[in-house]
């Protein structure tokens, strides 16, 4: 591990952030990269049902700290946001 602020504030193994690419940022991806000691992220770009299943896999998927990529200019962003809270990812 390495023992750095950002590893110990999101509790990750390496200091590497999965970038929430639209349309392939999903939970398989974002859970590879979080079980190989990284920061996997799914897109919030996508509708609203999406994200939320696509959360519910990952935390089947895995254990690890995930996070969900919220773009501001998506026309459903409140709900995402509304939704990420819900889901409580942290």
């Amino acid at each position: 591990m390495l023992d750095s602020r950002i590893t110990k504030l999101l509790n990750i193994k390496y200091p590497i952030v999965q970038g929430g690419m639209a349309r392939i940022a999903d939970a398989s991806l974002a859970s590879a990269v979080s079980e190989a000691g990284g920061l996997g992220i799914i897109t919030g770009a996508a509708p609203t049902d999406w994200v939320r299943n696509e959360i519910r896999k990952i935390k089947e998927m895995t254990d690890k700290p995930f996070g969900v990529n919220i773009m501001l200019m998506t026309p459903n962003v409140e709900e995402i946001v509304e939704l990420v809270c819900e889901e409580k990812v942290k």
